[in-house]
Protein backbone atom coordinates (compact mmCIF):
# COMPACT_ATOMS: atom_id res chain seq x y z
CA UNK A 1 0.00 0.00 0.00
CA UNK A 2 0.99 3.45 -0.62
CA UNK A 3 2.36 5.52 2.35
CA UNK A 4 -0.49 8.21 2.03
CA UNK A 5 -3.23 5.76 2.18
CA UNK A 6 -1.53 4.71 5.11
CA UNK A 7 -1.34 7.85 6.96
CA UNK A 8 -4.91 8.66 6.11
CA UNK A 9 -6.20 5.89 7.38
CA UNK A 10 -4.00 5.70 10.77
CA UNK A 11 -5.27 9.51 11.17
CA UNK A 12 -9.10 8.48 10.79
CA UNK A 13 -8.33 5.31 13.56
CA UNK A 14 -6.69 7.93 15.67
CA UNK A 15 -9.78 10.69 15.06
CA UNK A 16 -12.62 8.06 15.85
CA UNK A 17 -10.81 6.55 19.05
CA UNK A 18 -10.43 10.35 20.09
CA UNK A 19 -14.36 10.87 19.56
CA UNK A 20 -14.99 7.44 21.45
CA UNK A 21 -13.04 8.93 24.42
CA UNK A 22 -15.05 11.72 24.35
CA UNK A 23 -18.29 9.81 24.02
CA UNK A 24 -17.55 8.07 27.56
CA UNK A 25 -17.82 11.09 29.32
CA UNK A 26 -20.88 12.39 28.58
CA UNK A 27 -23.63 11.10 30.48
CA UNK A 28 -27.83 11.81 29.90
CA UNK A 29 -28.35 14.17 32.45
CA UNK A 30 -30.52 13.61 35.31
CA UNK A 31 -33.68 15.53 36.03
CA UNK A 32 -32.32 17.76 38.96
CA UNK A 33 -29.71 18.69 36.04
CA UNK A 34 -32.23 19.59 33.74
CA UNK A 35 -34.54 21.51 36.59
CA UNK A 36 -31.11 23.46 37.38
CA UNK A 37 -30.28 24.21 33.64
CA UNK A 38 -33.51 25.31 33.09
CA UNK A 39 -32.66 27.96 36.01
CA UNK A 40 -29.36 28.36 34.14
CA UNK A 41 -31.79 29.52 30.96
CA UNK A 42 -33.52 31.75 32.90
CA UNK A 43 -30.68 33.67 34.37
CA UNK A 44 -29.49 34.09 30.66
CA UNK A 45 -32.32 35.65 29.33
CA UNK A 46 -31.94 37.72 32.82
CA UNK A 47 -28.75 38.75 31.41
CA UNK A 48 -29.68 39.54 27.87
CA UNK A 49 -32.82 42.00 30.05
CA UNK A 50 -29.25 43.99 30.30
CA UNK A 51 -28.89 44.49 26.43
CA UNK A 52 -30.26 47.82 25.50
CA UNK A 53 -33.93 47.82 24.00
CA UNK A 54 -34.30 46.95 20.51
CA UNK A 55 -34.87 49.82 18.26
CA UNK A 56 -38.59 51.21 17.92
CA UNK A 57 -40.77 50.03 15.30
CA UNK A 58 -41.66 53.50 13.03
CA UNK A 59 -45.15 54.57 14.12
CA UNK A 60 -48.01 53.39 11.66
CA UNK A 61 -48.99 55.20 8.35
CA UNK A 62 -51.97 55.97 7.32
CA UNK A 63 -52.49 54.48 3.95
CA UNK A 64 -54.02 56.62 1.41
CA UNK A 65 -55.66 55.35 -1.80
CA UNK A 66 -54.66 57.00 -5.04
CA UNK A 67 -57.49 56.53 -7.48
CA UNK A 68 -55.91 55.00 -10.73
CA UNK A 69 -57.12 55.63 -14.18
CA UNK A 70 -59.96 52.93 -15.58
CA UNK A 71 -59.15 50.05 -17.69
CA UNK A 72 -60.37 48.57 -20.18
CA UNK A 73 -60.80 44.81 -18.88
CA UNK A 74 -62.92 44.14 -22.46
CA UNK A 75 -59.31 43.93 -24.27
CA UNK A 76 -56.75 41.35 -23.26
CA UNK A 77 -53.80 42.12 -21.07
CA UNK A 78 -50.96 41.66 -24.36
CA UNK A 79 -52.82 43.90 -26.33
CA UNK A 80 -52.15 46.71 -23.82
CA UNK A 81 -49.05 45.83 -23.43
CA UNK A 82 -48.14 45.74 -27.16
CA UNK A 83 -50.11 48.87 -27.18
CA UNK A 84 -47.99 50.63 -24.34
CA UNK A 85 -44.91 48.77 -26.26
CA UNK A 86 -45.56 50.57 -29.29
CA UNK A 87 -47.04 54.01 -28.48
CA UNK A 88 -45.96 54.22 -24.82
CA UNK A 89 -47.91 54.89 -21.43
CA UNK A 90 -49.62 58.34 -21.53
CA UNK A 91 -49.70 58.50 -17.47
CA UNK A 92 -45.34 58.89 -18.15
CA UNK A 93 -43.59 62.28 -17.79
CA UNK A 94 -41.85 63.47 -20.75
CA UNK A 95 -38.59 62.57 -21.32
CA UNK A 96 -36.57 65.71 -21.08
CA UNK A 97 -33.02 66.04 -23.35
CA UNK A 98 -30.45 68.09 -22.92
CA UNK A 99 -30.66 71.37 -24.84
CA UNK A 100 -26.78 70.97 -25.69
CA UNK A 101 -25.18 67.21 -25.47
CA UNK A 102 -22.47 66.94 -23.12
CA UNK A 103 -19.42 66.89 -25.14
CA UNK A 104 -17.62 63.67 -24.85
CA UNK A 105 -13.91 63.07 -24.21
CA UNK A 106 -11.60 62.70 -27.10
CA UNK A 107 -9.21 59.94 -27.40
CA UNK A 108 -6.66 62.17 -25.96
CA UNK A 109 -8.28 62.69 -23.13
CA UNK A 110 -9.08 59.30 -22.91
CA UNK A 111 -5.17 57.98 -22.99
CA UNK A 112 -4.15 60.39 -20.65
CA UNK A 113 -5.13 60.58 -16.90
CA UNK A 114 -4.26 63.94 -15.93
CA UNK A 115 -6.41 65.18 -19.10
CA UNK A 116 -9.42 62.51 -18.09
CA UNK A 117 -9.24 64.03 -14.81
CA UNK A 118 -9.42 67.77 -16.32
CA UNK A 119 -12.06 66.44 -18.26
CA UNK A 120 -14.10 64.94 -15.20
CA UNK A 121 -13.46 68.16 -12.81
CA UNK A 122 -15.25 70.00 -16.02
CA UNK A 123 -18.30 67.63 -16.23
CA UNK A 124 -18.25 68.31 -12.41
CA UNK A 125 -18.25 71.84 -12.22
CA UNK A 126 -20.94 71.69 -15.19
CA UNK A 127 -23.16 69.81 -13.19
CA UNK A 128 -22.90 71.90 -9.75
CA UNK A 129 -23.12 75.22 -12.31
CA UNK A 130 -26.54 73.72 -13.56
CA UNK A 131 -27.71 72.77 -9.60
CA UNK A 132 -27.36 76.18 -9.00
CA UNK A 133 -28.96 77.96 -11.94
CA UNK A 134 -31.87 75.64 -11.61
CA UNK A 135 -31.94 76.50 -7.64
CA UNK A 136 -32.43 79.90 -8.76
CA UNK A 137 -35.10 79.27 -10.95
CA UNK A 138 -37.00 76.75 -8.86
CA UNK A 139 -36.79 78.54 -5.49
CA UNK A 140 -39.26 81.30 -5.85
CA UNK A 141 -41.55 78.70 -7.59
CA UNK A 142 -41.40 77.07 -4.35
CA UNK A 143 -41.85 79.22 -2.21
CA UNK A 144 -44.56 80.90 -3.97
CA UNK A 145 -46.34 76.96 -3.67
CA UNK A 146 -45.51 77.20 0.47
CA UNK A 147 -47.71 80.33 0.04
CA UNK A 148 -50.69 79.19 -1.28
CA UNK A 149 -50.16 76.11 0.87
CA UNK A 150 -50.82 78.33 3.62
CA UNK A 151 -53.42 80.33 2.07
CA UNK A 152 -55.33 77.32 1.32
CA UNK A 153 -54.79 75.96 4.72
CA UNK A 154 -52.75 72.70 4.09
CA UNK A 155 -51.30 71.12 7.55
CA UNK A 156 -48.00 72.72 9.22
CA UNK A 157 -46.32 69.26 9.15
CA UNK A 158 -46.55 69.33 5.38
CA UNK A 159 -45.73 72.69 5.21
CA UNK A 160 -42.62 71.91 7.15
CA UNK A 161 -41.32 69.65 4.62
CA UNK A 162 -41.69 72.34 2.36
CA UNK A 163 -39.77 74.86 4.36
CA UNK A 164 -37.23 72.32 5.24
CA UNK A 165 -36.67 71.51 1.59
CA UNK A 166 -36.26 74.91 0.45
CA UNK A 167 -33.62 75.90 3.37
CA UNK A 168 -31.66 73.13 2.18
CA UNK A 169 -31.84 73.46 -1.79
CA UNK A 170 -30.80 77.06 -0.16
CA UNK A 171 -27.91 76.15 1.79
CA UNK A 172 -26.51 73.63 -1.16
CA UNK A 173 -27.00 76.38 -3.27
CA UNK A 174 -24.78 78.36 -0.80
CA UNK A 175 -21.95 76.59 -0.16
CA UNK A 176 -21.56 75.38 -3.82
CA UNK A 177 -21.63 79.21 -4.65
CA UNK A 178 -19.07 79.90 -1.48
CA UNK A 179 -16.38 76.79 -2.91
CA UNK A 180 -17.10 78.11 -6.22
CA UNK A 181 -17.35 81.70 -6.52
CA UNK A 182 -17.00 81.46 -10.18
CA UNK A 183 -20.97 80.31 -10.16
CA UNK A 184 -22.60 83.30 -8.33
CA UNK A 185 -22.86 84.11 -12.45
CA UNK A 186 -25.79 81.18 -12.19
CA UNK A 187 -27.21 82.62 -8.78
CA UNK A 188 -28.23 85.65 -11.27
CA UNK A 189 -29.45 84.31 -14.35
CA UNK A 190 -32.82 83.51 -14.70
Amino acid sequence: MKPVVIAGAACLLVAGCWLAWLGQDVKPPLRTEAASSTRAGAAGAARGAQWPPATPEPAARELKFVPLTPVDSGASAWISMAAARENGDGRTPPIERDAEPRPAPTPAQLADPQAYQQYEQAQHTRLLGAYVAAAATELPRLQADLERGRQAGIPAEQLAKLEEKIARIQRQSADIVKQHPQMQANVTRR
